[in-house]
């Protein structure tokens, strides 16, 4: 099979280039110029160089593939609003747009289950419950998120270009730290959750989301398929530390949300004060209060339609992301 994988030298991107060389893909990948870019190409990879900006180079990338994973994104770092909708959804679109003039059969577009908003009580999230409906009130990856998706959806539904979503929640692994909470931080040689013991963690370890991303780019083309990936919709923060805490060989401290609660609202009352703080009214109680949240992700529906099951358990996942250090990294959690 002919594949072509954008963001091939990020974390999701190059773990997926290395599961299709193994299976004997013909992959060509959308990759910055880089030293990694350069150890794509000397494993078998055609890299086409440029990113998601270059129209011109998303257009030679996916020509003569039958399969497009998109898993490249602007995740974090420096930008404002305007970097992260031109990466996120502008790339998003320059992708299905060549897609479609080029005959690809199928993209397996790379989401994430940032773009769903508040829950209600005892919700289970699923791949019908709708986009946050407050998005100016999430940062600026949340915000390109829903409307890059927003827009993968539409496509799937409107042309005959085949479309799959993946929504997997934080994706962890070797060459990332694990991650601590939704709110929490390491300090020194102990873990600081803010949040209750009781509270769904929703994991993903990398090499499950890869065998998702196998099996549904495999499958039949032609419509619109939408799914969430979590490898345990039922693991909560007390079980992940207790496991962590086992491996890691490193306590955790959990304290109450309700003071990170209070900052943020006199966070934001600081901020009316100011004349450019109108922008941000709300935005950080509300990120608050959906960090601290019991959010249930129902992941009934790839496991049916696909037979998808995550082969890693978590203390395995665990011990495999702690072997290789890799510094430079940040917590994974904080994008969900």
């Amino acid at each position: 099979m002919r594949v072509c994988v954008t963001g091939a030298t990020g974390f999701i991107g190059a773990a997926l280039v290395r599961r299709l060389l193994q299976v004997g893909a013909s992959v060509r990948a959308l990759a910055r110029p880089s030293a990694r870019a350069d150890e794509l190409a000397a494993r078998g990879v055609e890299v086409v160089r440029g990113d998601l900006n270059d129209a011109e180079a998303v257009e030679r990338a996916v020509t003569g593939a039958e399969v497009v994973y998109h898993t490249a994104a602007q995740v974090e770092g420096p930008g404002s609003r305007k970097d992260f909708i031109e990466t996120n959804v502008g790339g998003t679109q320059r992708v299905f747009e060549a897609c479609i003039r080029q005959g690809v059969r199928h993209v397996v577009h790379i989401s994430s289950i940032a773009v769903y908003g508040l829950a209600q009580q005892g919700e289970r999230i699923n791949e019908d419950t709708p986009f946050d409906d407050s998005p100016a009130k999430r940062d600026s990856y949340a915000q390109s998120k829903i409307e890059a998706d927003q827009y993968a959806v539409a496509i799937g539904r409107k042309t005959k270009l085949g479309v799959t979503i993946l929504r997997p929640g934080i994706v962890y692994g070797p060459g990332r730290p694990l991650p601590t909470a939704l709110l929490g931080l390491r300090l020194d040689k102990r873990h600081v959750v803010f949040g209750r013991h009781e509270q769904r963690f929703p994991l993903t370890y990398v090499e499950n989301l890869v065998d998702a991303i196998e099996l549904v780019g495999q499958g039949a083309s032609g419509g619109l398929r939408q799914y969430i990936i979590i490898d345990d919709e039922h693991l909560t923060l007390g079980e992940y530390h207790a496991v962590r805490e086992q491996v890691e060989k490193t306590p955790t401290r959990f304290f109450p949300g309700w003071p990170v609660m209070l900052t943020a609202i006199g966070v934001e009352v600081l901020m009316w004060l100011l004349p450019w703080g109108f922008g941000t009214r709300g935005v950080w109680r509300r990120h608050i209060r959906r960090a601290l949240q019991d959010r249930w992700y129902d992941t009934r529906r790839i496991r049916q339609e696909t037979g998808w099951a995550p082969k890693v358990p978590l203390r395995e996942a665990l011990e495999q992301t702690i072997r290789p250090k890799s510094p430079g990294h940040t917590d994974a959690a904080r994008r969900i």
